[in-house]
């Protein structure tokens, strides 16, 4: 038997609203003045349990080495990634969205 998954499939316009912010590029990359590097979608994690993600709008757009790599918020944790750039996911949300205004 298959356990099913608990994450929704993106509507339309939820995947064009990730698509344009993977097209902005890395945000972080942005904050800390490397210029625009390719991005992929990470899920703000903010209020959300173990193994749980936000909803697709709440997205911020990080170049593979900040959003899986070493250095990045996966492979560093949260306060670490935190801690490591004076930033949380909540103030690059609002530089991601201030962007898209």
């Amino acid at each position: 038997m298959r356990k099913r998954s608990n994450k929704r499939a993106a509507t339309k316009s939820e995947r064009q609203h990730m698509s344009a912010q993977s097209e902005a590029g890395c945000i972080l990359c942005r904050f800390l003045g490397h210029g625009n590097t390719p991005a992929e979608i990470h899920h703000i994690r903010h209020g959300m349990g173990v193994g749980q993600r936000n909803n697709h709008l709440m997205t911020i757009p990080l170049c593979p080495e900040h959003h899986r790599g070493a250095t990045g918020y996966h492979g560093l944790g949260r306060r670490a990634f935190e801690r490591m750039y004076g930033v949380t996911e909540l103030e690059l949300l609002g530089m991601t969205q201030k962007e898209a205004a």
